[in-house]
């Protein structure tokens, strides 16, 4: 899937495409931050890291050897497929609280209500 001897040009662009392929992974907190050496999540960039990857994509669609296309193809499957994975954690979260808050408020609607029938 390499090219042995790229070019300076071949080379540029993988670095460029690279650079975004770590900031996505970064992003999606399954790299550390190479700043903070920390573990972080952001979907917001990771999701703007993404758009940029599938720009390129599109618009170098054509003019790129097999090889990088593979490259940036693989990649951008790779980082999406963990880009969905982290929005369904994140579902999951939300939905968690969310049903804790209405069964906490509907059990003291509950209570609430047989105080008042006692009185």
């Amino acid at each position: 899937m390499s090219k042995e001897n790229p070019t300076s040009e071949e080379q540029l662009f993988i670095h460029l495409i690279s650079s975004y392929i770590t900031s996505a992974w970064v992003s999606l907190g399954k790299l550390k931050n190479p700043i903070t050496d920390k573990i972080e999540r952001d979907l917001e960039h990771a999701s703007f890291s993404l758009d940029i990857l599938d720009m390129i994509a599109k618009r170098m669609a054509g003019n790129l050897e097999d090889w990088e296309s593979q490259i940036l193809n693989q990649n951008l499957t790779d980082l999406k497929l963990n880009y969905l994975e982290e929005l369904k954690t994140d579902e999951k979260s939300a939905n968690k609280t969310e049903p804790d808050e209405t069964s906490d408020k509907e059990a003291t609607t509950t209570e609430d209500t047989a105080e008042e029938t006692e009185e």
